[in-house]
């Protein structure tokens, strides 16, 4: 917010200087007319400083009307980058799940991805260590006990993201990575973390 109300001052600054170098500028106009001419001259000198500062008024106003739509489109934008963190954060927490809760969650969600039980599963290097057989182990479990085809298998090769998982068969995907997980609800519940991070 300093940044916002520095721009403000800087052009209530520079409005205030120009306003004054208008004004300065229609003076010594005026006073040489004053010099040369009579009354109806005179009258010509009071209008043109009337003039001057209302144009110094007008633009005064202008710059800041441009300030404040300026502040409003920083303080918006710094809203939404706090809304994306907020997210991005919910995506780390899924990925920092206590490791029982984690292998939990990724089991129903691999059950619930699963078309014909025969999928790989992709977890980052990080998870594949630490989850991924007891994840593959638990949803080939399920899958069995449901009377699904039970043939889920690990993928050798690491996926380059950070907390749940990829199941792929042949050339079709399922992203089912924290960030996916959160992007999907983001839309729905922008509004409400907007809520509760700004009342």
């Amino acid at each position: 917010m300093d940044g916002i109300q520095k721009i403000i001052d800087r052009i209530d600054a520079d409005s205030a200087a120009e306003r004054a170098e208008i004004t300065a500028q229609a003076e010594r106009q005026c006073a040489e007319i004053k010099a040369e001419y009579s009354k109806a001259e005179q009258d010509a000198y009071w209008k043109i400083v009337s003039e001057g500062a209302r144009e110094a008024e007008q633009r005064v106003e202008r710059l800041g009307s441009i300030a404040k739509l300026e502040a409003k489109k920083q303080i918006l934008a710094a809203k939404q980058e706090l809304v994306s963190r907020a997210f991005d954060r919910a995506a780390e927490l899924i990925a920092q799940m206590p490791a029982d809760r984690y292998v939990s969650f990724l089991v129903d969600l691999a059950v619930k991805a699963s078309v014909d039980g025969t999928e790989k599963l992709i977890f980052s290097a990080e998870d594949a260590a630490r989850v991924g057989k007891r994840v593959c182990d638990g949803a080939n479990a399920e899958l069995a006990k449901s009377g699904r085809t039970a043939g889920l298998t690990l993928s050798e090769t690491p996926g380059a993201f950070k907390g749940g998982f990829i199941l792929t068969s042949g050339e079709v995907e399922t992203n089912c990575t924290a960030q996916s997980l959160v992007s999907q609800y983001r839309n729905e519940l922008s509004t409400a973390v907007a809520e509760a991070l700004f009342e």
